[in-house]
């Protein structure tokens, strides 16, 4: 029941517009073009594409993730309006991670600078998908987002607008973590062999993804 995708582009725009055209499957596709992508992070490529989510209630996904389609379902059937999906950490994980109290409220973002190997134990990984209200985009998030762009820079993660909502308290925002559900982040080409042997459909699909990319 999602009526429309809003698709921010940059390199390779215009073959991701032709490969997936206006449409698909009944939702409308809207594309918002980032000339500066190269110069740039998700953080203004968000920017760029905050009026549609003051429009509506909003899925916020990156492009370069691989999950389960159970990973949306349990978004999406959760009644609470604003989350953030986390898991708990491993070692292979990268990037920002968070803590979380009891009633699942985020406490604090953790950049890799404040990073410690002594509190694993309490660390979560985001995930990179979020569900975030009307109201909280328009009152909470949107102006927060305008406001670090125009102080910070456009070369910036939009977690970190996240990281300053969360100081500030009084927010909506809840985490929700994963259950066993399969996700995975494709950076390099490393990470690609890894999700294909993650998501392969059998041990000999497994096997050829393996066997395919190193000969054997």
């Amino acid at each position: 029941n999602i009526p429309r995708v809003v698709l921010v582009v940059g390199f390779n725009g215009e073959n991701v517009k032709q490969y997936l055209c206006n449409s698909y499957k009944g939702m409308e596709i809207v594309y918002v073009d980032n000339p500066i992508y190269d110069k740039t992070n998700n953080i203004y490529s968000l920017y760029l594409a905050r009026e549609y989510m003051l429009q509506d209630d909003t899925l916020l996904l990156e492009s370069d993730l691989i999950f389960d389609h159970a990973v949306l379902t349990k978004l999406v059937s959760d009644s609470r309006p604003d989350l953030a999906l986390v898991d708990k950490y491993e070692s292979w994980m990268d990037g920002t991670v968070v803590t979380i109290d009891n009633e699942q409220k985020i406490v604090q973002f953790i950049n890799k600078e404040k990073f410690k190997y002594s509190d694993i134990s309490n660390y979560y990984k985001t995930v990179n998908i979020y569900k975030f209200s009307r109201d909280f985009s328009t009152h909470q998030y949107v102006p927060f987002l305008e406001a670090y762009c125009s102080a910070l820079g456009r070369n910036e993660y939009y977690e970190q607008v996240l990281r300053v909502i969360t100081l500030l308290g009084n927010t909506t925002l809840k985490a929700l973590p994963l259950s066993g559900e399969k996700w995975y982040e494709i950076d390099d080409i490393q990470d690609l062999d890894i999700a294909e042997g993650m998501f392969a459909e059998t041990d000999e699909d497994q096997w050829r993804a393996i066997t395919g990319r190193y000969g054997g």
